[in-house]
């Protein structure tokens, strides 16, 4: 029997199929009516409602912090993508899902109902910095310590991995959806325009850095002028969102520093040679990478699909 190995992230949703590769890719968003709780649409479509819903329909995001915080929803969300991957009828195969480090056993009780309630026969657990760390190509198992950062949606994930499990771990909520609320503020700041979330984060992706790019870059944007309420559309430059962007990353570099600090000497010494595996959508943000390697010393590794690195790493514990 097959297998499947999903990472349910708060952006998105992985799915990787024993023999197949990743059969599925969208964004970890259900729309349900608000008086009745029914379920409207899951995924794309449902994403592609927030900030534009009726006052019927309520775009929700059953997780939150990397953390499901409803199990029922989350259920049903992963019992859809299952179907649109293949899985249905009789048909039970077994769940490998990815978790944070530092996931309570509450917390993991609700990720197993919820693959059980996706129609899984069996569901277990892994690790998502070990797992992104063999999507990346490092060899998790190795003895040497490795230092994996995953920027996700919701949280930044940071741990040091030795022999396949984790030694230390901490988790932050600065990440991309920070990074969206403050290129939303700036946006109202600096240009009286109020953009939705949606806006922002396309913002981010298209001309936002943690560094000055070599050419400036610019974007025409639109939306609502804070001060009478009228659409409007203003031009911002690539430059004006560093100092905003940076301020994301620097935090991200604290908590790095601080959970290097309570590492064993051992294992940081490894760090030399070992280097910085990033992951995550998050790590496709400009200058990231060479900003945190070179404040840490570090030579960064990742993939050319980091966000897939976690669920990537399925595919060593199932079996290409």
């Amino acid at each position: 029997m097959f297998a499947f190995g999903m990472d349910l992230g708060t952006s998105s949703v992985l799915l990787y199929r024993q023999g197949k590769g990743i059969v599925l890719r969208e964004p970890s968003v259900v729309a349900v009516r608000r008086r009745s709780g029914q379920v409207v649409s899951v995924g794309q479509k449902a994403r592609d409602m927030l900030g534009r819903t009726p006052e019927d329909l309520l775009a929700v995001r059953p997780v939150r912090g990397g953390v499901i915080t409803d199990c029922e929803i989350a259920g049903i969300m992963a019992r859809t993508m299952l179907r649109r991957a293949g899985c249905g009828g009789m048909f039970r195969p077994n769940l490998l899902i990815c978790v944070p480090p530092l996931v309570s056993e509450l917390e993991e009780r609700a990720v197993l109902d919820a693959g059980i309630q996706a129609g899984a026969s069996r569901v277990y657990l892994m690790e998502q910095p070990v797992a992104a760390a063999a999507g990346a190509g490092i060899d998790p198992h190795s003895p040497k310590g490795t230092l994996v950062v995953d920027i996700g949606g919701g949280t930044t994930d940071i741990a040091v991995i030795s022999m396949g499990a984790v030694v230390r771990a901490v988790s932050i909520r600065i990440a991309g959806d920070s990074c969206d609320n403050a290129v939303q503020a700036y946006l109202r700041d600096a240009h009286n325009l109020d953009i939705g979330l949606s806006t922002a984060e396309y913002i981010k992706c298209e001309i936002g850095g943690v560094l000055p790019r070599e050419e400036e870059s610019r974007l025409t944007v639109r939306g609502r002028r804070v001060s009478d309420g009228l659409p409007a559309c203003v031009t911002v430059q690539s430059g004006e969102l560093v100092s905003v962007l940076h301020e994301q990353a620097e935090q991200i570099l604290a908590a790095i520093c601080g959970l290097i600090e309570l590492t064993p000497p051992e294992l940081v010494g490894d760090l030399t040679e070992t280097g910085l595996v990033l992951a995550g959508g998050g790590s496709r943000l400009y200058g990231i990478g060479s900003y945190l390697s070179q404040e840490l010393g570090l030579e960064a590794h990742t993939s050319d699909d980091p966000e897939a690195c976690v669920v990537e790493g399925t595919s060593r514990v199932l079996g290409r």
